[in-house]
């Protein structure tokens, strides 16, 4: 392979293992770097090391949560004259413990950091990779991003949605001759590593049920950092990311005992993976579930919306007495009156705010006597449809805020209630769009790829006390997208004059979007049979569309994908006037 000629090189979290590693490789390669990171005095340092083996490393401060921030960073490139070929995200958080006793503000963290952030250094350079039509993206994820494990929930769920923004930036990118790439370690040994350890002790509670697992999480960091590999290794692929004339879509770096998980994971049936992860976690017992009540209180989330309200309905046919909450009473107003004569309760809840959500909750106990909530169906959710260069921060966060970090702030103030008395049913509804990216719906993709990885590790962490946790993945489902995306990139203007050509076509996209899809009574029904199964299944895809993607996208290369969507997307036109097509 002939390495391409020396480049611009921008690498977040430069002062860490990864980044500092992979500065110093760019560096010995003949590349001009730009470090940027948090710590000033960290990057004078890093510069000084560097001027020490006789290299010159160019610094710069950046907090990639901060919008003020990248844009003052982008302002001094320029007055540099320097705008990079290639962006390397290696800026990045981890906090380990169970999700249960991992509140919220440590969830928005991981989201901010590791996958808000990096999206918002891409926009601030895209205009200018996508007007040259070049450039290059590397997103440093994790292996985790297809590993789901207890007690890794909150950095597990972030680098699931890292892995959706990425396919799906990949995909909208391809036209303006702008590579996106993925690089997944496995476990490296590095400061970030004993970070992610660090605030387990700070967990403890006294008589916490919680608390030996984080004996054996803290008694099994020895273990995990021995199959760890040296940073260096990753800084390495990283480089043969950068240099690479072609390079492929995803680079894997792993050690044997993180091979040997990974096939677990796709080999094994899922309940008998969960089984070996509870037991090494030392929760391999399942207590004795109560009998169910005459007739079980449903708590729905999103009730006025497109899949919640049958989803409610439904649910009082079938013997529920549902409480039906959203933040919209208009909407809340409307199924009440479709509910006339069903045993169907309304009552305001924004998930997206900590107050909302524990004064419904103290409600409901006052309603039901105490008992609280046997089923909760998790159905509130937003998106906004646009290509991802056109959605700015606020949209981004809105949907993370509801998607992800408010579906488990209601889940675990519920959850608690569940895993005292020994039984509960949590059922989480999210998408296809959590298990395969497409265009034009990244940042709800990405949140809700995250809602799967974070379900996944609450399924584990909550079996052994009678509480099942459970995920609907509906197909898609007509709600505007056309008139949205359009109107999204109109209202943009010249900012988004690129994706003129995919207009005329965005009327066939849905419709054949919504062959592929359901409707929201098939929804509902799997929603039904979800809550009430006696021995649920982790996932019910619906309708069998979604169920054929759901099976098939971990074996389906991703060329192949690529290739689909390119062409369902109408992403050929806007190659052509690119003049990118190859």
């Amino acid at each position: 392979m002939t390495p391409q000629p020396s480049r611009i090189v921008l690498v977040t979290g430069a002062t860490g293992g990864i980044g500092q590693a992979t500065v110093l490789a760019l560096l010995a390669g003949g590349h001009r770097v730009v470090a940027t990171g948090r710590d000033p005095s960290a990057l004078l340092e890093l510069r000084s090391r560097a001027r020490d083996a006789g290299r010159a490393l160019e610094v710069l401060e950046l907090d990639v949560t901060a919008p003020a921030s990248i844009a003052e960073a982008r302002a001094d490139l320029l007055a540099r004259g320097v705008s990079p070929d290639v962006i390397v995200h290696a800026a990045g958080l981890a906090e380990l413990g169970p999700l249960m006793i991992t509140a919220e503000p440590a969830l928005e963290r991981h989201f901010a950091t590791n996958v808000i952030g990096a999206m918002a250094v891409n926009r601030a350079f895209l205009g200018d990779m996508r007007a040259r039509r070049s450039g290059r993206i590397i997103h440093v994820g994790a292996v985790v991003d297809r590993l789901t494990l207890a007690t890794h929930g909150a950095y597990g769920s972030s680098m699931y949605a890292l892995r959706a923004l990425n396919d799906t930036l990949r995909q909208e990118l391809r036209p303006f001759g702008v590579d996106v790439v993925l690089v997944e370690p496995g476990t490296v040994r590095t400061g970030f590593l004993d970070g992610a350890f660090d605030g387990l002790d700070a967990k403890r509670t006294e008589g916490s049920r919680w608390n030996g697992v984080i004996d054996r999480l803290q008694w099994l960091k020895r273990a995990v950092t021995w199959i760890g590999v040296p940073p260096e290794r990753v800084a390495t692929v990283l480089v043969r990311a950068v240099e690479a004339p072609k390079p492929r879509r995803r680079y894997v770096v792993t050690a044997a005992g993180t091979g040997v998980q990974l096939g677990a994971k796709h080999l094994l049936p899922t309940r008998t993976f969960d089984r070996v992860v509870r037991a090494t976690l030392g929760l391999a017992r399942r207590v004795t579930s109560p009998a169910p009540s005459e007739m079980p209180v449903a708590l729905v989330t999103g009730a006025a919306g497109r899949l919640g309200g049958p989803a409610t309905l439904a649910l009082a046919r079938a013997g529920h007495r549902v409480i039906a909450t959203d933040v919209d009473e208009v909407g809340l107003a409307r199924i009440a009156t479709k509910a006339r004569g069903l045993p169907v309760e309304t009552l305001r809840l924004d998930v997206t705010q900590p107050r909302s959500v524990g004064e419904a909750l103290r409600e409901i106990d006052a309603r039901t006597e105490g008992r609280g909530v046997d089923v909760l169906v998790s159905a509130a959710g937003f998106v906004d449809p646009a290509p991802m260069d056109l959605v700015d921060l606020e949209t981004w966060q809105r949907t993370f805020a509801v998607n992800a970090v408010g579906a488990m702030r209601v889940t675990r103030a519920v959850a608690q209630r569940m895993c005292d008395r020994g039984g509960g049913r949590i059922v989480h509804v999210s998408s296809v769009a959590g298990v395969m990216a497409f265009p034009f719906v990244g940042p709800y993709q990405a949140s809700k790829f995250a809602l799967e990885a974070l379900s996944d590790a609450l399924r584990q962490e909550l079996h052994p006390f009678g509480v099942d946790v459970v995920l609907v993945e509906p197909s898609f489902i007509a709600d505007g997208f056309a008139a949205r995306v359009r109107a999204r990139v109109e209202a943009s203007g010249d900012a988004g004059a690129h994706w003129a050509p995919v207009l005329p076509h965005l009327e066939a996209i849905e419709g054949r979007l919504a062959v592929l899809g359901g409707d929201a009574e098939q929804v509902a029904a799997v929603v039904v049979e979800a809550a009430t199964t006696l021995e649920p299944v982790p996932r019910y895809p619906a309708p069998w569309t979604a169920a054929l993607a759901v099976r098939t996208e971990a074996w389906m290369p991703a060329a192949v994908t690529d290739r689909l969507f390119h062409e369902l997307f109408a992403l050929r036109n806007v190659e052509e006037l690119a003049g990118t097509s190859t």
